[in-house]
């Protein structure tokens, strides 16, 4: 976890400062600052989260004790990395566009932020939402990454609206009139993404039938082998070895012993401490024998060379793991309607049902094929899957907040036409902020062991599902509530 936060953090700052030059170092003193007010984020987070649960480690503690940073907060850490510069980039593309228009530097990045904070603002408010379902609804560890989540955004938009403001008003010349360089790789296109939708949803369509099928099979034939032990019930057994084993080989141990359902998982380890096997069962006793005892004296008899000793056992009832499942479902269904709530506060309802309908897509999208993959679906697959309900709709409210601006600009193009406008204008923004999230969790996926793989695995398929609905399911949705037809949107909103 530490190694990927590192490596993330350094593929994202690389990448801003090759793309952005002058920007990118404005953008990159953000993202430090990100990280020095993290911890006083997480503080103040979960301070005020704590105040509403008495089983928090918060609770009968001082707040400003830092909550305890478990491994998928590490996580968060590192989507926080990703997500921080976020806002830059769509600020530097707004005063790309203002550069374009002939304005001066000062009028550009005025215009740039101006421009860019409504969709910054509710894209954030939207996966800070979602912390907050995460945070209330979660377990432990789910709860770690709703607080290192919340934080990172709240740290982010500071840094990203008010911190790098700051230094651009001090640093720009009043008579600079060149525009600063940056690169462009996604120049100005004209696609016509709507005429492709009906194939993109066929598509999404046999993907998720195929998908969810498979799952469904497999569920029914041995629910352990696709849900993890915490909706399972079942016990977690961790040991320390010097010389890791073959895994079919232990497989075969555990199996003669009466183990016949476990799931290894090996994990890494810091330097100087030996590395970690978890052994994942639906038992809890074997033949009378508790079934770490069992595990244990099998595959030390089986592999006596490889040191294997026992770290450590966690058992959790088939009553847990039913409120774990019951949770999960009411932590997505109210992320869904909060959101719902929310865009429609902001534009329309037929804004809101296209933005849902995607945010489902990706969901279910990366549901199956993650379990396809061959993954169980745990706690941490499922705070995944909420935080990509939070972060893919980003990129759709950037769409939206075009639309709706531009909209109000031109009242001759017909509303399909200029969705497709707005889509083409937006591409950019949506494929350099999902890239840059994709460095960071990459670097999860590549480094980071165990549950962390999991979680990066999960994220990476979202992040594809995401900038595929944004552009092929948000829009052609909201276009077939109005039926073509303009909205009226309100100029207050």
């Amino acid at each position: 976890g530490i190694r990927a936060s590192i490596i993330g953090m350094a593929l994202v700052v690389i990448f801003m400062l090759v793309y952005y030059s002058y920007c990118g170092v404005l953008a990159n003193v953000a993202l430090l600052f990100n990280m020095i007010l993290l911890p006083a984020g997480m503080i103040l987070v979960a301070g005020v989260l704590g105040a509403f649960l008495r089983d928090t480690g918060t609770s009968g503690k001082s707040i400003i004790t830092l909550p305890v940073l478990t491994m998928p907060g590490i996580a968060g850490i590192v989507l926080t990395i990703g997500m921080a510069v976020d806002a830059n980039v769509l600020i530097f593309e707004r005063m790309r566009e203002e550069f374009k228009a002939g304005k001066s530097a000062r009028a550009a990045v005025a215009a740039g932020y101006d421009r860019a904070l409504l969709a910054i603002l509710d894209s954030n408010l939207t996966t800070l939402l979602t912390g907050l379902i995460l945070f209330y609804f979660g377990s432990g560890p789910i709860r770690g990454f709703a607080v290192t989540l919340s934080a990172g955004i709240i740290v982010s938009m500071y840094t990203a609206l008010v911190l790098t403001r700051m230094i651009f008003d001090a640093t720009v010349p009043a008579d600079r009139t060149k525009p600063y360089r940056m690169l462009e790789l996604v120049r100005s296109t004209n696609i016509d993404f709507l005429s492709k939708r009906h194939a993109a949803i066929t598509f999404s369509l046999a993907v998720i039938v195929i998908t969810l099928g498979i799952f469904t099979v497999r569920a029914i034939n041995n629910p352990r082998r696709v849900l993890s032990i915490d909706f399972t019930g079942g016990s977690l057994i961790s040991y320390n070895y010097k010389e890791a084993p073959g895994t079919e080989a232990m497989h075969e141990a555990l199996d003669a012993a009466g183990i016949d359902d476990a799931v290894l998982q090996n994990q890494g380890a810091l330097e100087g401490a030996l590395p970690v096997l978890q052994v994942k069962t639906g038992k809890e006793v074997v033949d009378g024998v508790p079934v770490a005892q069992a595990a244990t004296a099998a595959l030390q008899k089986a592999f006596p060379e490889a040191g294997i000793v026992l770290a450590g056992e966690e058992v959790i009832g088939s009553q847990i793991g039913k409120d774990l499942q019951r949770d999960a479902l009411w932590s997505i269904l109210l992320a869904l309607i909060g959101m719902l709530i929310y865009i429609t506060v902001r534009f329309e309802f037929g804004f809101a049902l296209g933005a849902i309908v995607a945010l489902a897509h990706d969901v279910i999208i990366t549901f199956g094929i993650f379990t396809l993959l061959g993954r169980q679906v745990s706690l941490t697959a499922v705070a995944c899957l909420l935080t990509i309900l939070g972060y893919s709709v980003n990129d759709t409210i950037v769409i939206f907040d075009r639309v709706r601006e531009e909209i109000r600009l031109d009242q001759r193009t017909p509303f399909p036409e200029l969705c497709n406008q707005c889509i083409n204008h937006t591409l950019s923004r949506t494929l350099l902020t999902s890239f840059t999230t994709l460095l960071a969790t990459g670097a999860l996926f590549l480094f980071g062991g165990g549950a962390i793989n999991d979680f990066a695995l999960c994220m990476i398929i979202g992040l594809v599902a995401g900038v595929y609905s944004t552009i092929f399911i948000a829009t052609p949705v909201m276009l077939a509530w109005y039926k073509g037809r303009r909205p009226k949107l309100a100029s207050s909103k």
